[in-house]
């Protein structure tokens, strides 16, 4: 398991050799040491290399056509590894600010406790992640008002809407389900090995079709095709709603479009309903009357 303090040095290796290309190992060094106060050695660099090559599939490799050091071309390996970084860092970051609130309040303004409440157990989840490793804890059902023991392998951890799940199956369960760490008290990292999880990728891929964590609602992907004002379309670019989004700058007045390929849900829905009357469902026919139905409801309580 990488550390925060290896994460950082990676990161700032990754940053110099695209910066730079060709760059010497003498002058990642040299820079590390001056851009980011971080002091290496060169057998401390190799080892560095090699963790990004064994770890994350990274490989920054020495060209003797211009004596220096080149990133080999892997954009989605890459994105990945900075993603990895930056959450790890933002862990770090939020654990220490649980032992120390004042300062940390003085830097950061979270939106609502409730944000803050749970973020002191992303590292050990993480760990387990990483490590294939059990994890134990007691997670809170605020409809009924119970509290249960799990035992579960830890597979994903997915944002939503400023919240963190722990995307995991159950000991005993064959169907992956949600845990919002907000509701998880008393983690334990287990000695105990987790289950293989190629055995679930076919259902974490589920997620990548929707909006949120319910991939249950919908069976079939659709195209989705909103009118929206172009004013809008700068957040929608700027915040994408799923990665499917496309968005087509509208001529003369006219209003853009924003297409989708997804499978709806209740928080596709929401998302649409937010923008209010910068945006309309144009196709499918049924999503146009379901959300219909929907504002004229609302329209109701007003009256």
């Amino acid at each position: 398991m990488a550390n925060y303090k290896l994460l950082k040095r990676l990161s700032c290796i990754m940053h110099l050799v695209t910066s730079v290309e060709g760059i010497s190992k003498s002058s990642i060094i040299e820079r590390l040491l001056a851009d980011f106060d971080i002091d290496t050695t060169a057998r401390t660099l190799e080892r560095d290399l090699k963790n990004l090559k064994d770890d994350f599939g990274i490989e920054i490799n020495y060209s003797r056509s211009i004596r220096g050091y080149l990133l080999e071309e892997n954009k989605g390996q890459v994105s990945r590894f900075l993603k990895f970084a930056e959450f790890s860092s933002l862990a770090e970051m939020y654990e220490e600010g649980i032992k120390d609130y004042k300062s940390f309040n003085k830097y950061v303004i979270p939106d609502d406790s409730a944000d803050f409440t749970g973020m002191n157990n992303l590292g050990r989840i993480m760990q387990g992640i990483m490590l294939s490793r059990k994890l134990k804890f007691t997670k809170e059902n605020y409809q009924k008002e119970t509290k249960k023991e799990y035992i579960v392998t830890p597979l994903r951890l997915k944002e939503y809407l400023n919240r963190w799940y722990l995307i995991a199956i159950s000991d005993g369960e064959n169907q992956i389900r949600n845990f919002g760490i907000d509701r998880i008290s008393g983690l334990q990292l287990l000695d105990e090995k987790g289950l293989s999880k190629k055995v679930f990728d076919s259902q974490i891929s589920l997620y990548d079709d929707i909006v949120g964590l319910n991939y249950n609602e919908s069976k079939n992907i659709e195209k989705v095709i909103l009118n929206i004002e172009n004013s809008q379309l700068k957040y929608l670019r700027s915040l994408p709603l799923h990665k499917s989004q496309v968005c087509i700058d509208g001529k003369n007045g006219i209003a853009g479009k924003a297409i989708f390929h997804i499978k709806p849900n209740y928080e596709f829905e929401t998302q649409i309903l937010k923008m209010g009357d910068k945006a309309e469902v144009v196709k499918p026919e049924w999503l146009r009357k379901k959300l219909k139905n929907y504002l004229m409801r609302a329209l109701k309580k007003y009256e």
